[in-house]
């Protein structure tokens, strides 16, 4: 595993900047949301999750025994049906 330490600094309203090659390395996004955890060792632990391209291959990968007709919708399918109904007024 490749560590990389850079000092930062907490400002008034407590945040705090990511260097470059951190976000980088990380393949964070501006506006990207993180799960920010303080582990039991007392350490702050920064989790970018999975981006949608990675988890639908993940669910491709896993799901790819399943007939088609039982998977349900996924990926643009899901994206276009709940477009759909928002439009349509089920947007509660």
């Amino acid at each position: 595993m490749y560590y990389m330490t850079y000092n930062t600094t907490v400002t008034s309203k407590g945040t705090i900047t990511i260097a470059a090659p951190l976000r980088k390395a990380m393949g964070l996004k501006t506006g990207q949301k993180l799960t920010v955890t303080l582990n039991s060792n007392n350490q702050v632990v920064l989790d970018a999750g999975t981006d949608l391209k990675t988890f639908e291959a993940t669910r491709a990968n896993i799901t790819k025994k399943i007939p088609s007709h039982l998977k349900g919708l996924a990926g643009d399918s899901l994206r276009e049906a709940a477009a759909k109904a928002w439009v349509a007024g089920n947007n509660d």
